[in-house]
């Protein structure tokens, strides 16, 4: 496979890390108009979030939009919510992120801008980004394991508002190349109406495609001089502080009593903060190693037997049935598939 472009994005972000105010603003804004204000209200309530307030802040914690988006998912059995939701975007409301934007060329310089910046627009989410035959192809990963119907109202959402997003931007109507969901068969109306394409099934990733065309159209909206400015965004985040302390003692990752010590605090209180940001000691160690493996896989010069040395691990098979169990696959399946252009379907990822 000839490749112009291969960029792994470990960006998916948990617990109290800072996710845009304006999405998860979008997100109860979408509830109240699928389902009413009564709903709007009582997700609200549940949030602790009131939205008078989310107008005039930049970042939120992941875990509220998390919440919302489980939500959105528990109020309605339609599979396609996740587009539905995100069918009233409108660049006007993308706060901060509008002065960002305000720099870009092309559609294209929109895509990068933001894959290279997840912060800018928050992501659940890693993924693979590869460029061939003139198509850009974006793949995403449930490093954070999350549950299937959550992870899919995410990806759909996330794939509903670039194609709103970039049409108003660019001020024309453009369609997707291709879709895939792991997901088996379901409507998919919805999805083709707004994407102009019929989505494939029972895929082993959920990915879209764009033509290179697509991406060469030139932003044409009007940025005003107040949506230019591009805010400073700082936000302390105690997930933050533990995932440095993880990742720099990798490979030999602490035990939660050494963690405690190196941030001066507890077990008990340690453990207490994880849960309060949704979070555990346990998710938070897979996600630093997931990630970890990831890349080296993805970098191909490593065999199975030296990344499993790499990562701290005393025995291959215990390092292929972890990431089996944090990826639904072992890790030279997931590389088979990681690989495959265009992506191949099997019968089970349970498969060595």
């Amino acid at each position: 496979m000839s490749m112009s472009l291969l960029n792994y994005r470990a960006g998916a972000m948990v617990g109290d890390q800072g996710y845009p105010a304006w999405e998860l603003l979008q997100i109860l804004s979408a509830i109240r108009r699928l389902f009413g204000e009564q709903a709007h209200r009582a997700v609200c309530a549940q949030l602790g979030v009131a939205p008078e307030v989310l107008c005039h802040i930049t970042l939120v914690p992941v875990w509220q939009v998390d919440g919302a988006m489980e939500a959105l998912c528990t109020l309605s059995d339609d599979r396609q919510i996740g587009m539905r939701a995100a069918a009233d975007y409108r660049v006007s409301e993308l706060g901060f992120l509008k002065g960002h934007l305000a720099r870009c060329q092309t559609l294209a310089d929109c895509f990068y801008l933001l894959n290279d910046n997840p912060e800018w627009a928050g992501t659940m989410n890693d993924s693979l980004v590869t460029f061939t035959d003139g198509k850009l192809r974006v793949r995403w990963i449930n490093t954070l394991r999350l549950p299937d119907i959550q992870f899919h109202c995410h990806f759909l959402h996330s794939l509903g508002a670039l194609v709103v997003l970039g049409r108003e931007l660019c001020g024309q109507s453009f369609s997707i190349g291709s879709i895939a969901l792991t997901e088996p068969l379901h409507s998919s109306d919805f999805i083709e109406s707004l994407c102009g394409v019929t989505p494939s099934f029972n895929a082993p990733f959920c990915e879209w495609t764009v033509d290179e065309a697509v991406l060469a159209l030139p932003i044409t909206y009007a940025f005003s001089d107040e949506e230019r400015r591009e805010p400073e965004l700082i936000q302390p985040s105690y997930i933050c502080q533990v995932l440095q302390q993880l990742k720099l003692s990798m490979p030999v990752l602490p035990t939660l009593k050494e963690l405690a010590a190196r941030l001066a605090t507890s077990e008990r209180t340690l453990r207490r903060k994880l849960a309060e940001n949704g979070c555990s000691f346990q998710l938070l160690r897979d996600k630093v190693r997931t990630q970890a493996a990831i890349a080296l896989i993805i970098e191909g010069r490593l065999s199975a037997e030296d990344i499993a040395e790499s990562l701290g691990f005393t025995d291959v098979s215990h390092f292929r049935a972890s990431f089996k169990h944090w990826l639904g696959a072992p890790p030279g399946k997931f590389q088979r598939l990681i690989g495959s252009y265009p992506p191949t379907v099997p019968s089970s990822l349970s498969n060595n």
